[in-house]
């Protein structure tokens, strides 16, 4: 096995839990690693610090699996995180049958992602590291789960980032195009093959119960960025009365009328449009909602994109601010771990400067449980949502 050392003042960081070493922390290898090979992490002074996998060619070019020097990676370290990671998720009693099983450096396995949607499961390797241990990892699904059909995802990161050499498609069992999930009293459909992420946005499930508290019956309520529904349909089961959502993915509107079929909910006008462009005509036009949910895709995938992302949630803000009604209920959410909580406030605190509205903090929302969140790991917590009363 390769042995990584890194530089003198790294060791303090991962023995205290941080998985990641960087490329620039390293300073030297015992020999030449290849990608995806198992190393031993090792400090300055040549003292063990854990096992990982590396890929040389990566910024994070190490990410550790074990701290425990008596625990070397093997398929039954594998297969232990995947069972506590099971045992965890049944603990939550989660009202819904769709949840994420595995969540990367949540649940100590970082660069595999695991989905349940019923009887079948969705999974992704975002590492190449991870995907060498692919058997593993699956057939420990298999044991474990017990499900009917296993589904493979594969983003262009993992291909062109990463080098993953994985086609998508079913690699167990049988799983259909489309799979019916249920979250509290609603249905939702879910494509797998050309869903967003592993075909649903379970990692907002608290937040669509918390936006469902601040419906009141009859209020006027927009979904911007709404995806398959879930926040519109929420609004409309809560007993709100018109019921708006946009979304620029024709594919993803006519699931949402869908959904809206399926649970039998009237009086929900869906609309194929760009976001930004929808709230400035809304906004010129002079209309008015009780409430106004926008949960845009990702604007920075990494640290040099915040500046243009901020500029993009404040303007989102103020579009909703200025069409959300006195004593109604504006949420902006985002999904970006380098869009901190902190610069979510400014942007709404800068928007409501900039249309004159005082704003009051109701409430703040991360993703749901079955997302863990690691304080040693702050890249774990990537979702936030802030809820703001218009005063």
């Amino acid at each position: 096995m390769i042995h990584v050392r890194v530089a003198q003042g790294v060791e303090d960081k991962l023995r205290s839990g941080f998985p990641w070493v960087y490329k620039q922390e390293i300073i030297s290898y015992s020999k030449k690693p290849q990608k995806g090979e198992l190393v031993v992490v090792r400090d300055y002074a040549g003292k063990f610090i854990g096992y990982g996998y590396i890929n040389p060619d990566s910024t994070i070019t190490v990410r550790i699996l074990s701290f425990d020097k008596e625990r070397k990676i093997s398929e039954r370290l594998v297969r232990e995180r995947i069972q506590k990671a099971y045992e965890y998720r049944k603990k939550l009693s989660i009202n819904s049958n769709a949840y994420r099983l595995i969540h990367s450096e949540g649940d100590f396995l970082p660069g595999l992602v695991v989905d349940v949607y019923d009887r079948y499961l969705v999974v992704e390797f975002t590492t190449y590291g991870m995907h060498t241990l692919r058997d593993w990892v699956i057939n420990a699904l298999i044991d474990i789960l017990k499900p009917e059909g296993i589904y493979e995802k594969v983003s262009d990161s993992a291909k062109y980032i990463e080098g993953i050499p994985a086609e998508e498609g079913t690699i167990y069992g049988y799983v259909p195009e489309e799979v019916i999930i249920w979250e509290h009293d609603l249905k939702f459909i879910v494509n797998i093959p050309r869903g967003q992420k592993t075909g649903f946005f379970l990692d907002q499930r608290y937040a669509r119960k918390m936006i469902r508290s601040l419906v009141k019956p009859g209020d006027r309520c927009l979904d911007v960025f709404c995806h398959t529904g879930g926040f519109a349909l929420s609004m409309k089961k809560a007993g709100a009365g018109e019921v708006i959502g946009v979304d620029l993915s024709e594919g993803a509107i006519e699931t949402a009328k869908r959904n809206a079929e399926i649970n039998s909910l009237e009086g929900i006008q869906w609309v194929v449009d760009n976001a930004f462009d929808f709230l400035k005509r809304m906004h010129q036009e002079g209309q008015k909602f009780d409430i106004v949910v926008i949960d845009p895709p990702s604007f920075a995938k990494n640290k040099a994109a915040v500046p243009n992302a901020m500029r993009g949630y404040k303007e989102l803000a103020l579009r909703g601010l200025h069409i959300t009604k006195p004593g109604g209920y504006l949420a902006v959410y985002s999904c970006s771990f380098h869009i901190t909580r902190d610069h979510l406030l400014k942007a709404l605190l800068d928007a409501a400067k900039d249309a004159k509205k005082i704003v009051r903090v109701v409430g703040e929302s991360i993703q749901d449980l079955d997302h863990p969140w690691i304080l040693q790991m702050p890249n774990t917590l990537y979702l936030k949502g802030v809820y703001v009363e218009v005063l």
